[in-house]
């Protein structure tokens, strides 16, 4: 539908609207932008042609006498190297030049933990006020009043309240340990009944714990009357509507994910408490041949010009060559299955600290690329973690596993289909039903000890949010090796990187 089109319909729902007037509200959406700056392999994205289509949304609204409320959904920092500019604080920046106003915490922004969520948000110094209400931080976090539950906000003459929450899956718990995320149906409602009390008209929750999540919290809700949601990196072109506890329907949204689309939602706000009724929505996808806004241009390049300060390589070093993909994130969707390039990076873990084994899981990927040459910045972005920022990449860690738990894990993995890649592990199922398991050619003994390295974090996360696995810990060693530095020597010995037969 052509901008004249759009115009006759909103004057033509006017017109009609069983109420003595229509009270309008667009909400422009994102959410799940995780750092995307520049956009994905296929060209599509990039925050420069996100922030063309924000301004064509806002002149429209304008033309039409239509007052905006802009939003985002959280998990607007880790994802891409584009993060560590600033040490975070250009992934909230861009956020304001975007024009959002209010924006939720996702899993992906407090990973680092409160403290440094805190400095950032202070550190960018930025109008976007930032809202979570299920989080429970302690005093050491020293968050102060970067944080707070919900804001209150006017648009269209009409009171409303955008109340942020964020997931509590048990194994993001441990970056805020020991304070803990609540569950978000729980709190929703519980703020949501605390907004209409103060006589909110509108209110809005602003979730990043994904669509299934969101339906769980319309259902249970009487007091929501729109979700705007992420995490889930759903694709919503046609608005889900879902059944609250009073039986009134509710609107939930979501824009996919990595700057790949906005959403645009038109409300009339009815009267008396009566609900909301969605007059137009629309999911506008980003690529050619939508200009880039030559502002946000220039902000991209210096921020990844400042990108390198902390670190000592050139990021745009050709330091080898790949013939097989780096795997990652295809259309704002992770692809949890193992790959040979899964497979190079467990390798590269396994040999700088002599390991045995080496794991590697497909959910830890990030920015996906064809073959080809392979920059510093590739491998940063292509494995984009950091425990704290100055740090290169996540830390490798080692444990001792004995064989008959090696031997449980591949059988769960081989079931299951986890996205884990093992390298110096081989693993056959016999016609009989029996399992050989061996290391270099060699049948691993059910009583035997084996050194396996994997990412340090997630030692953090099983030693902090699930006590229970300890036992798969053993003779754990943090061994000073970074994945960032270790992959890029390992390329540069054995470019060019290609498949096993």
């Amino acid at each position: 539908m052509n901008q004249y089109y759009r115009f006759i319909f909103v004057i033509f729902f006017v017109s009609i609207s069983s109420n003595a007037h229509a009270r309008l509200i667009q909400i422009i959406h994102t959410n799940d932008l995780h750092s995307y700056f520049t956009g994905n392999a296929k060209g599509a994205g990039g925050y420069a042609r996100v922030m063309t289509k924000i301004k064509q949304l806002r002149a429209e609204a304008a033309l039409k006498g239509i007052e905006v409320l802009q939003l985002d959904a959280g998990d607007w920092g880790e994802g891409t190297s584009f993060f560590l500019s600033e040490n975070g604080a250009d992934s909230i920046k861009a956020l304001e030049m975007l024009g959002v106003e209010v924006a939720t915490i996702g899993n992906h922004d407090y990973l680092l933990g409160g403290n440094t969520l805190g400095r950032q948000i202070r550190a960018a110094n930025v109008k976007t006020k930032f809202v979570l209400a299920n989080l429970v931080p302690t005093q050491e976090m020293e968050l102060g009043n970067t944080l707070v539950p919900f804001v209150d906000l006017e648009r269209a003459q009409i009171p409303l309240r955008v109340i942020g929450l964020t997931t509590a899956e048990d194994f993001y718990q441990y970056s805020v340990s020991p304070g803990k995320v609540l569950e978000p149906v729980v709190v929703g409602e519980a703020e949501a009944q605390k907004a209409k009390a103060a006589g909110r008209e509108l209110v809005i929750a602003l979730t990043h714990i994904g669509v299934d999540q969101d339906y769980l919290l319309a259902k249970n809700s009487s007091a929501i009357d729109v979700i705007v949601g992420g995490h889930s990196h759903t694709k919503v072109t046609d608005l889900k509507w879902v059944k609250n506890l009073s039986g009134r329907n509710i609107p939930i949204v979501q824009a996919w994910a990595h700057g790949l689309a906005v959403g645009s939602l038109l409300l009339n706000v009815k009267e008396n408490g009566a609900g909301v009724e969605v007059v137009e929505y629309k999911l506008h996808e980003i690529e050619a041949p939508l200009a880039a806004d030559p502002e946000m241009v220039e902000f991209v390049a210096k921020s990844k010009a400042k990108r390198n300060i902390n670190f000592e390589h050139n990021w745009d070093e050709v330091i080898g060559e790949t013939e097989t993909p780096m795997t990652g994130y295809v259309d704002g969707q992770s692809v949890e299955k193992s790959s040979c390039w899964g497979y190079h990076i467990a390798t590269a873990a396994r040999k700088a600290t002599n390991a045995s084994v080496g794991l590697h899981i497909a959910s830890f990927e990030g920015v996906s690329k064809p073959a080809g040459s392979i920059t510093y910045a590739d491998l940063a972005d292509s494995f984009p973690h950091v425990s704290k920022f100055g740090d290169q990449g996540w830390e490798i860690a080692t444990v001792l596993m004995s064989g008959w738990k090696l031997k449980l894990i591949m059988k769960l993995v081989s079931m299951k289909g986890l996205g884990v890649t093992f390298s110096g592990l081989g693993y056959k199922l016999l016609p009989d039903k029996s399992e050989v398991l061996h290391i270099n050619g060699i049948e691993v003994e059910e009583k035997g000890s084996y050194r396996i390295a994997f990412p340090a974090e997630v030692a953090l996360a099983i030693n902090t949010s699930f006590p229970s696995y300890k036992k798969y810990l053993q003779g754990l060693e943090h061994t000073g090796h970074y994945y960032w530095p270790t992959m890029s020597k390992y390329i540069k010995e054995n470019s060019p990187i290609h498949c096993r037969n």
